[in-house]
C-alpha cells in the first residue's frame, strides 16, 4: 500500500517542551512545526477497545520524513490544527511500511503535562 499527497487529508503540529532553567525539558511547549499528515483512527484489538473505554482513542500519524520531522520523539506532542482541543501525546514513532514516510503512534484523551 502506498501514501500519495491525497492521502495527507488532515493538517496537526507537533510540538516539544522547552528547556528549562535546569537544562531539562520542561518548560512549556513551544511551536514546532506543522506537517500534512494521515490520520488512522486504531479499532480492533482488546488493548485498543479498552483504551477506547476510558475515553482515550490510539491513532497513527503518518507524516512524510524529513530532517525536521525524524527530530519527533516521544516526549513531544500533537495538536490537530483544525480541530481545537485534540491534542494527542506520542508514543512511538517508526518508519512506515511506505518509503519516505514515518509512523507516529499517539494518544488522544489522555493528560497533558
Amino acid at each position: 500500500m502506498s501514501i500519495g499527497a491525497g492521502d495527507l487529508r488532515d493538517r496537526w503540529t507537533f510540538q516539544q517542551r522547552s528547556v528549562d532553567a535546569n537544562g531539562a525539558r520542561r518548560g512549556p511547549w513551544e511551536e514546532g512545526f506543522s506537517v500534512s499528515t494521515k490520520v488512522t483512527w486504531l479499532i480492533g484489538s482488546e488493548a485498543v477497545m479498552q483504551d477506547r473505554l476510558t475515553g482515550r482513542q490510539p491513532v497513527v500519524l503518518t507524516i512524510r520524513e524529513s530532517s525536521v520531522s525524524r527530530q519527533i520523539t516521544p516526549g513531544w506532542r500533537a495538536l490537530d490544527a483544525r480541530r481545537a482541543g485534540r491534542v494527542a501525546n506520542i508514543t512511538a514513532v517508526s518508519p512506515s511500511k511506505t518509503r519516505g514516510f514515518l509512523d507516529v503512534l499517539a494518544v488522544i484523551g489522555v493528560a497533558q503535562g
